[in-house]
């Protein structure tokens, strides 16, 4: 790989999520790791003793070791605009944890500044670019599971709800909703079409922290299509990713592999295992192809949080909303 294809990457927030994509940008040839960013002293002394800089804020890292190409943000939602702000403007192109910032009008400010600046600030979408994601859509709009009258999405981690900055929805912006309703919303989406309403039917804080750590989620969609979504903090991942319900059979689509079953009795077992590394690595593939690019897509980070909101919204009155 020639010097001058290789890009200098900085990771902004050094915690688990970071650990996670510096083990994926090390499959990448074209990415080295310049530099980490984070306030806690005892991270950047782990980051150091890999012969890496490690710095305490942005500020400082531009100062010092100037604008790298490419930077993934880890932090807290409720910094995304402070942080991609002088980012940006220094030249950066951003890979950013979802959701893209904590309230909409931080995430729309973010939009609108990688545009003005012609820089990639993608909000990371583990479902985007999934193939077995694409292909059951395929066969559902293509009949398979006949009319399809309804979606079913359930995606849940372990998660001590207080353990961490995720659980002080000043920083945070909310609980599990926050987290993993972006990646519900990408499969609902690729499956039942663009969402036109939202509605929070129920939100609960088992653990007993000031975010939620389970939900259900009803989105409607064109045609009568009806989504139904359940996340938690409180279980492992046990059920299909999603299920598709039509009037002539079935398509359950799992992490290992997805199932279709018709009226008839028949019943055919798709393979597509899903591997969170892999996924990972994919996404990384798909933000360097976009920075190289002529024409940038529209990142679907704004619009998602959006959709959040709208959706914490109708907790409150009871009602569908729109974003």
């Amino acid at each position: 790989m020639s010097a001058v294809s290789e890009k200098s990457l900085a990771i902004v927030g050094l915690g688990a999520a970071a650990r996670d994509w510096l083990e994926c940008a090390a499959e990448l040839p074209e990415l080295a790791l310049a530099a980490g960013v984070d306030p806690d002293p005892a991270r950047r002394a782990e980051l150091e003793a890999r012969g890496v800089q490690a710095f305490a804020s942005v500020n400082e890292l531009l100062a010092v070791a100037g604008a790298p190409h490419v930077a993934i943000l880890c932090t807290p939602p409720a910094f995304r605009l402070e942080l991609a702000e002088p980012l940006l403007r220094a030249g950066v192109d951003l890979l950013i944890e979802p959701p893209l910032a904590s309230v909409p009008d931080d995430a729309d400010r973010i939009a609108e500044l990688a545009e003005r600046t012609d820089r990639v600030a993608m909000t990371i979408g583990r479902f985007r670019g999934d193939r077995g994601l694409a292909d059951a859509a395929e066969r559902v709009a293509a009949g398979a599971v006949g009319r399809l009258a309804a979606v079913e999405v359930a995606l849940s981690s372990k998660r001590d709800a207080r353990a961490d900055w995720r659980g002080d929805p000043a920083l945070s912006g909310g609980g599990v909703w926050l987290e993993l309703g972006g990646d519900a919303l990408e499969i609902v989406e690729a499956l039942a079409g663009p969402v036109q309403r939202i509605r929070m039917l129920e939100r609960a804080s088992l653990q007993g922290a000031e975010v939620e750590d389970e939900v259900r989620i009803e989105t409607e969609h064109a045609h009568g299509l009806v989504g139904l979504v359940r996340l938690s903090w409180n279980e492992n991942p046990a059920r299909p990713l999603a299920r598709c319900i039509g009037d002539r059979g079935e398509l359950s689509l799992g992490w290992a592999q997805s199932r279709l079953s018709r009226e008839d009795g028949g019943r055919e077992v798709i393979a597509g295992a899903r591997d969170p590394s892999a996924m990972r690595v994919a996404v990384l593939r798909s933000f360097l192809s976009e920075r190289r690019s002529r024409e940038r897509s529209i990142d679907p980070g704004a619009q998602s949080l959006a959709w959040l909101h709208a959706a914490y919204r109708s907790s409150s009155t009871g009602r569908f909303e729109i974003a």
